[in-house]
Parts: C-alpha cells; sequence; structure tokens
C-alpha cells in the first residue's frame, strides 16, 4: 500500500556554526527531500524558542550575524539551490524586531531579491502586523499565519484568510522543543483548526522524530522540525561529521525515503 505524502519543513539557523556549515547543513536537509526549509535570522531575545534553538543563535550573533549577512546568505543559498536544480522552498523565520530595525519594505524587497519563497515572524500578529501582510504580497512573498491552541475559530478564519499558501498550526503552547505528543489531544485539535480554515495546516512546535511524522501523514500535509534539525547540526560540528552528508540521510530517514 503506497504511503500517504507528507511534506517537511527543516530549520537552520544562518550562520550557525559559520556562514560556510549552515549551507552545507541546508544543502543536505534540501537534497534530503525537505519541501520547504525555515532559514532562522536570530535574535538576542527570541521568546518561542527552546534551549536548543536558543544556543544556537546566541552562538550565530556572537560570530558576526547581522541582517546583510544573512541575506547574503540565502543569496549564496538560492544560488546553491539553482546550479543543483533543488526546489525546496526557502522561509524566512525571525521576529519583528529585525523586520522593524532595517525597514520592512527594504526587508521584503531584499528577501525577494535572494529568491525567498515566504516568511514566519512569530510575533508580528494580525492585527498589529505593521501591514506585513499586505506588503509581502506587494512584494511577491508569502507570509505564513499562525494559530495556536487558543486561537479562537473566527481568529482562525481571519489569520486563514490573511496567510500565504498555508498556515502555520502551533502544535501547543511554550516554546520549541521536545514536547509535542501525537496525541488525541492533538488530533482533535488540528480536526478544529481543519473546520475553520481552508488552507494546507503545516503543523510544529516540538515534531522531533521519525515516529511522528508517520503517526501524521494523512492528518496533516506539512510538518515543521526544528530542534531536532538544529540539535543534528550541533552534534555533527561536535563530532567532526561531514554536515551535508549528515544531514541529507538524516532527511531522508524522517521522510523513509530509502
Amino acid at each position: 500500500m503506497e504511503k500517504k505524502a507528507i511534506q517537511l519543513m527543516g530549520h537552520i539557523v544562518a550562520l550557525f556554526p559559520s556562514f560556510g556549515e549552515s549551507l552545507e547543513a541546508a544543502l543536505g536537509i534540501a537534497q534530503g527531500g525537505a519541501e520547504y526549509l525555515e532559514v532562522q535570522f536570530p535574535f538576542s531575545d527570541p521568546n518561542a524558542d527552546g534551549i536548543v534553538i536558543a544556543s544556537a543563535c546566541e552562538e550565530s550573533l556572537k560570530s558576526g550575524f547581522n541582517t546583510d549577512l544573512g541575506f547574503e546568505f540565502l543569496c549564496r543559498l538560492s544560488e546553491a539551490f539553482r546550479e543543483r536544480e533543488i526546489k525546496t522552498k526557502i522561509l524566512i523565520m525571525t521576529y519583528g524586531n529585525i523586520l522593524f530595525a532595517y525597514g520592512i519594505e527594504k526587508f521584503l524587497k531584499r528577501a525577494r531579491e535572494c529568491g525567498v519563497f515566504g516568511l514566519i515572524v512569530p510575533d508580528l500578529s494580525l492585527q498589529n502586523d505593521e501591514n506585513l501582510f499586505s506588503l509581502s504580497k506587494k512584494f511577491g512573498l508569502e507570509n505564513i499565519a499562525l494559530i495556536a491552541p487558543n486561537t479562537d475559530f473566527k481568529r482562525m478564519q481571519k489569520l486563514d484568510r490573511a496567510s500565504g499558501s498555508f498556515i502555520y498550526v502551533v502544535a501547543r503552547n511554550g516554546i520549541t522543543g521536545d514536547g509535542t505528543a501525537v496525541d488525541s489531544m492533538l488530533l482533535e485539535y488540528i480536526q478544529r483548526v481543519k473546520k475553520h480554515t481552508t488552507k494546507p495546516i503545516a503543523l510544529g512546535f516540538g515534531i522531533h522524530s521519525k515516529e511522528q511524522i508517520e503517526a501524521l501523514r494523512g492528518v496533516v500535509p506539512i510538518v515543521v522540525m526544528g530542534s531536532a534539525f538544529v540539535r543534528r547540526i550541533a552534534k555533527c560540528v561536535e563530532q567532526k561529521l561531514n554536515l551535508q552528508n549528515q544531514l541529507y540521510e538524516f532527511t531522508k530517514d524522517l521522510l523513509d525515503k530509502y
């Protein structure tokens, strides 16, 4: 019996652990079969990130990350994808302060020039988005709305209308990490979201294993894994393993593409 398709969104922190190594990791994830790649622009106070991603962000900032360098990284990554005919879509994940400091329109223009598909900005809500949703459309970018467990039905419908081609459903309250269980409560929550939305769901926040991805096949079309990828990158660096090969194998295994 053929398995139901499921797409994966991988995650890296730009310049963690270095410019070149994060490029290698990104290529490995994409070549391993990830449909999307979330590239995080680190911020000094990442309020939604658990310890794994927060530590990677801190290391990236210490090594000199700034927004211009982030865009230079994205341009290099897009070029590498084109050269290898990789179709993985790149999204920037970051926080509102980064956009404000750089200038929202300038940020979106640079993102588009660097071949970015869309953005995920967790702390810019629909009613206080500084026109991010409308400006993203102007620049041909997908700004992805987030739905959380405490989002009411009317707001779900508004977020669904405003979002890009899919919606990001936060699997649980709290910070990122490994604390999410694919249980009856989560499945009921996903069904509630589906009842009040029309766009495909990307489920993230604490998804960390192949078994969870298998359990979500046929339930959601996209799963998002963050901390698991950043942890794997850190482990490869610590053990002096080839990042591109290791992340390629890791991603293929998650999607059971052997």
